[in-house]
């Protein structure tokens, strides 16, 4: 079959030149980000390689679901275990919690003990929360300490003040799609606030029988239960009391239901029933500016992640009446960050803080007892981080920026990451780039601490049973050249990064001994580039490509080739197009385009294979009709009907489409 993207692009290309002006009037320009350094930067003066994804890409790429937007990112790794249990993951996914890449909501982390995983379906956001999202393709725990090793995603949300009035979006769709979102909000001189309440809803995935599987994989193809039902409330609030101090307050709440288990008849141990996850959050942050140029801040958040599943097993003949009971396990953390930044020169900036976290996870059957951490059927966790990073012009065209994290994540590991970066403007639009640093990642507590009688229970993803003690960090070495250029006259940005990654003493399943074990060493390298076009001040391109290669000594370890090598996409491509016009009509449409690839531990029937797709988004805007602003905007995603299989065989995407109205008061 011919790429359907390269019977798309030539009359993509055409309409956007009939819409050009002579000259470029609309600049491709880099922005200034936040969370490489914790300073604010232009991209071409930060440490690490970045994506920034911003809201008219989002919007522009029609997706609902906030997962899918990582799509936009190259060599980002985004695919399902379930239809509300996604998987996203940079250098690919050693296994389907993917728990080496930080994520954070303004700055407030988001990877949740016990299984150091994120749980993405129950946070309490939706897409229209979100301002930009910053994406650091690279270690940055020099920033953000352990479990930063393959990079960080910092989803920055709108300010208190952006929403004025009232809005409501209704979706409707195919699969059981089904959202309601209302948003309201007020501006003024000294306190500013907005809130948003969303329900979502869908069926899941479609599924499908194939003769060539196994009968176990065959039966159980039609018979998944994945659908989802999410209600969510956010609030943020931003009180001025002078020119100088802002007290800045967020919490959120969601209640996700999901669809999980086997037909009874594969998995007595795991009938058909229902996840449900309480996710919470609270932060307030003191913002205290000095002068333009220094600042303090501090900030404390807790964040609870709570899931429980209500089970009957099927029991033997002897037994007439069906055992029924319940898991439940809850993880909260409270973490106390103080930061300060100060300018000690024109040419040099330093930032340094401490923060102080406790997690804690309850849990009565998870566990196995072990002093001092475990006490009854409880963890608690305490750990400690020191960091700080300096950024100097040796000359105008040359910076440096050095950085470091000391960390005690309370398992019994101390360790220093470093970080050190030249950025050389060859000219102020053309930008050299040359990095390295170091980075861990700490134990999850399943990993370090699990009962070989008690898998932590999460729907259908069991963490493997073994009890494991005295593990060790993981290490990551990583090296970088990148170069980043902006040809203004030809409005268009490139972004290129050539890397290799070597690391060791990942952490891997004995399944002969049912114990983890460091072990896993090997290493990543690849290249990975982005280019922004803008054919117009309306009319923009994205086009984003990443080749990536590992390997691994996996297959002396697992007994079967190189696991590793194998649950990596070698190719991972996308392309966004979008256009305006003066009638409020728009239009855009994607590519996403992927190497197979097979989960580490994976059966070999749940193979992942090559696989694109096209997305389209038409909308129609209108304005003042009786009194109301709006929007209608049509999205069928998979155009072409290629339909694939997601991280296992049971998911297939077909194609769906979903109607959205929203309207403005």
């Amino acid at each position: 079959m011919r790429n359907p993207l390269s019977l798309i692009m030539p009359l993509l290309f055409i309409a956007g030149a009939a819409h050009a002006e002579s000259e470029p009037d609309y600049l491709q320009e880099f922005p200034v980000v936040l969370s490489a350094a914790r300073l604010n930067q232009p991209l071409s003066e930060a440490p690490n390689a970045m994506t920034v994804i911003d809201r008219a890409m989002i919007t522009a790429s029609g997706f609902r679901s906030l997962p899918d937007v990582f799509q936009l990112v190259p060599s980002m790794y985004v695919s399902y275990y379930k239809g509300s249990q996604p998987i996203v993951s940079y250098h690919g996914s050693f296994d389907q919690f993917a728990r080496s890449m930080q994520v954070l909501i303004d700055g407030r982390s988001v990877y949740m003990p016990p299984s150091n995983m994120v749980d993405w379906a129950a946070l309490p956001i939706t897409l229209s929360d979100i301002e930009r999202i910053e994406v650091i393709r690279g270690p940055a725990a020099a920033s953000y300490g352990a479990n930063s090793v393959h990079g960080v995603i910092n989803i920055i949300t709108r300010d208190a003040g952006a929403q004025h009035g009232s809005s409501v979006a209704i979706t409707r769709g195919t699969k059981g799609i089904n959202d309601v979102q209302g948003q309201f909000g007020a501006h003024s001189e000294k306190f500013d606030y907005r809130m948003t309440m969303a329900y979502t809803a869908d069926n899941g995935f479609d599924h499908r029988t194939a003769s060539y599987l196994p009968s176990r994989a065959q039966a159980n193809l039609n018979n998944s239960n994945d659908s989802n039902q999410a209600r969510l409330l956010n609030y943020r609030g931003t009180y001025y009391p002078n020119n100088r101090d802002s007290f800045d307050v967020q919490m959120g709440a969601n209640r996700d239901v999901q669809g999980t288990g086997e037909p009874a008849r594969m998995n007595a141990a795991n009938p058909f029933h229902d996840l449900m996850i309480n996710n919470s959050f609270q932060m307030l942050t003191w913002l205290h500016q000095t002068d333009s140029q220094n600042e303090i801040k501090l900030n404390v958040s807790h964040t609870r992640n709570a899931t429980r599943e209500n089970l009957t097993l099927l029991t033997p003949p002897s037994i007439p009446t069906p055992q029924a009971f319940t898991q439940a396990i809850a993880a909260d953390r409270l973490l106390l960050t103080a930061q300060h930044t100060l300018a000690l020169s024109t040419s040099n900036r330093l930032v340094y803080g401490a923060e102080i976290a406790q997690e804690k996870v309850a849990n009565y059957s998870t566990f196995a007892t072990r002093q001092p951490l475990v006490l009854s059927n409880q963890i608690t966790l305490p750990s400690t981080r020191v960091f700080a990073h300096d950024e100097h012009f040796f000359t105008s065209s040359l910076l440096g920026n050095l950085g470091a994290m000391w960390e005690d994540d309370g398992m019994g590991h101390q360790q220093v990451s470093p970080r050190s970066s030249l950025n050389y403007h060859i000219t102020p639009e053309h930008t050299l780039r040359m990095g390295a640093s170091i980075a861990y990642r700490s134990p999850a507590l399943t990993e370090n601490y699990n009962a070989v009688a008690s898998p932590y229970p999460f729907g259908d993803r069991f963490i493997a049973s073994g009890s494991s003690l005295n593990l060790h960090s993981e290490k990551l070495l990583s090296r970088e050249i990148g170069y980043l250029g902006q040809f203004n006259q030809h409005a268009t940005t490139l972004d290129v990064r050539l890397f290799s990654d070597q690391f060791g003493q990942i952490i891997y399943f004995d399944n002969a001994n049912s114990v983890f074990k460091n072990g896993v060493t090997g290493g990543f390298t690849g290249f990975e580039t982005t280019l922004k076009h803008s054919v117009s001040r309306d009319t923009n391109l994205t086009l984003n490509w990443g080749r990536e290669f590992v390997r691994s000594n996996t297959q002396a370890l697992l007994n079967f080739g190189d696991r590793l090598a194998m649950s990596l996409p070698t190719n991972v491509i996308s392309a966004l197009w979008s256009q305006n016009f003066s009638n409020s009509f728009t239009y855009s449409i994607s590519y996403y385009q992927q190497s197979s690839a097979v989960g580490t531990y994976s059966p070999a029937y749940d193979t992942q294979p090559f696989h694109r797709r096209v997305d389209l988004r038409l909308a129609q805007g209108f304005k003042a009709l009786l009194g109301v602003d709006g929007e209608v905007a049509f999205v069928v995603q998979n155009l072409f009907k290629d339909n694939y299989t997601e991280y296992v065989a049971k998911n297939v995407f077909n194609q769906r489409s979903y109607v959205t109205v929203k309207l403005d008061f």
